[in-house]
């Protein structure tokens, strides 16, 4: 069950309380238009009757006619004035002896009479059907308002963009400009950008008293004196969000009942917003210390066992080194080439992480030869290609293209050993390039790395580039960021990765690169 909505209003009043907007729903037409019309009409009449030559008594019952249907038109007082003008008009010009007042007889005095009744008692009732309709059509106005405020908080995805709306939404509704303060962490009542109503230190005042006032519970005290605004706290609970401030500056007048509740309506709509916008915040930002938390278990754990295999290999082969000599003595010094050498690109993908994670990745852009860094990753990896039969294919033609070298180095070497340590020794791997036209874009320059191992899992892709992510067939080694620096590197040479099944069986990844580097790409 919501909480309920503890409204403090502050009215507008004080000598000086003026502006030049009104409330455009309850604006009336200027009173003397109303009594030039009943004018008119009578006129129009007692002309007519002037020159037809008529029983007197005929144009009595027109001036009835008329009379009940400007009922449908103007206010009770225009119908009483009509009233007293018609029987006037009639007894002076139209009753025997004309232009003078004639002595009624009993029969005209009694039709006077029932005239004045039905006279009085239709404009009674016009008025108060016309009261009922404005109301019943103000009610529609503001349910139509508050629903397509509700729709629109709905849709919204930020609490700016929500307000924005309200606020736009609150400017219609209420035919004057509003404004939404909102407490922040200094307890300080802050305006936000798309209020419309300027609070100056006045009305902050005003606000701030309000605030204040619903926050210790207490009845709402009387206003500043000079302010323009109509302040109402937004609270849900016993927690206080801000003021919700409308300038209502007619002078010297409070703010009408109906727009005080409407202003309780739309406050509450608005204190749902923010309690809503502070739950999701809360809950985004749980889960993103329950994710910081968990990638960082992951990293400690990995980092943990990842450096404990290469360390005790380097420190048993430096202990055998030390006592062997000959044949044994290279493949001891092959194992330590070989661990640190893991090591290394072990260290190298926890730096390339940190520097995209912190964003302070610096592109050095020049012409690239794909010959060359095919070549570059091959050495990288090093001897662990000497178990998988390996194919590069490149056309004679492929032109230079511009990237950052050892970035591209970096995404081929983790691609060759991705393809390393999700196959079994013996599994082919290809590596080929080219260029090819997508769009948008136009050309660009591809290379790409496939192998024939068991391939793909279908639920592992939507995660396949996330960090720490390894995958089902993955031999022991490997933190599963090479992937996640894969396409953090392509992404930031304007380019990107894709990952799909190999035609055949196994996996294949594609880098794609531009053929021209775009403007926005940061030279150093």
């Amino acid at each position: 069950m919501p909480a309920r909505l503890h409204p403090s209003i502050i009215p507008a009043s004080g000598p000086d309380a003026s502006g030049d907007v009104i409330d455009r729903e309850t604006r009336q037409p200027p009173v003397w238009r109303e009594y030039a019309e009943v004018l008119l009409v009578i006129a129009a009449i007692t002309t007519v009757a002037w020159f037809v030559p008529v029983d007197y008594r005929v144009f009595g019952d027109i001036y009835l006619l008329a009379v009940i249907v400007l009922c449908l038109r103007v206010s009770r007082w225009a119908i009483l004035f009509a009233s007293v003008a018609s029987v006037v008009a009639w007894n002076f010009v139209i009753v025997p002896p004309r232009m003078a007042f004639s002595q009624l007889y009993l029969h005209d005095s009694m039709f006077l009479g029932t005239y004045f009744v039905v006279a009085i008692v239709a404009g009674q009732l016009t008025a108060r059907l016309r009261e009922k309709e404005q109301q019943e059509r103000q009610r529609e106005q503001q349910a139509t308002a508050m629903f397509h405020l509700t729709r629109a908080l709905g849709s919204a995805r930020t609490l700016d963009e929500a307000v924005d709306v309200a606020l736009r939404q609150a400017d219609t509704l209420f035919g004057a400009p509003t404004a939404l303060s909102l407490l922040g962490n200094n307890g300080r009542l802050a305006l936000h950008p798309a209020s419309s109503f300027p609070l100056d230190e006045r009305e902050l005042a005003l606000a701030e008293s309000a605030c204040r006032e619903a926050g210790a519970e207490e009845q709402p005290a009387p206003a500043l004196p000079h302010g323009q605004g109509a302040h109402l706290a937004v609270r849900r609970g016993q927690t206080v969000f801000g003021v919700f401030s409308v300038q209502w500056s007619r002078r010297g007048a409070d703010m009408p009942p109906k727009y005080r509740k409407l202003m309780e309506v739309f406050v509450g709509q608005i204190g749902l917003l923010v309690e809503r916008e502070q739950f999701r915040a809360a809950s985004e930002r749980e889960k993103l210390l329950a994710e910081s938390e968990r990638m960082h278990r992951t990293l400690l754990d990995s980092v943990s066992h990842e450096l404990k295999t290469p360390v005790a290999v380097l420190r048993s082969a430096a202990e055998g080194l030390a006592r062997e000599k000959g044949a044994r003595r290279e493949i001891l010094a092959q194992e330590i080439r070989t661990a640190a050498r893991r090591l290394d690109h072990l260290v190298a993908n926890l730096l390339d992480q940190t520097r995209l994670d912190a964003g302070r990745l610096r592109l050095r852009l020049d012409w690239c030869d794909v010959h060359d860094l095919i070549g570059a990753a091959r050495r990288a990896v090093g001897e662990g290609l000497t178990t998988r039969p390996l194919t590069i294919a490149v056309p004679a033609d492929m032109p230079l293209f511009m990237a950052d070298a050892v970035l591209m180095e970096h995404v081929l070497s983790n691609l060759l050993l991705n393809a390393l340590h999700h196959t079994p020794a013996g599994t082919a791997i290809s590596v080929y390039a080219g260029m090819e036209k997508r769009e948008p874009g136009g050309e660009c320059v591809f290379v790409t790395v496939a192998d024939r191992g068991p391939g793909l899992a279908p639920e592992s892709r939507a995660k396949l580039f996330q960090k720490f992510e390894r995958g089902d067939h993955a031999r022991a080694g490997g933190l599963g960021l090479g992937l996640s620096i894969v396409r953090g590197f392509m992404l930031a040479q304007g380019g990107d990765v894709v990952a799909d099944d190999n035609p055949g069986g196994g996996a294949r990844f594609m880098i794609y690169l531009p053929h021209k580097v775009h403007e926005s790409v940061p030279h150093e």
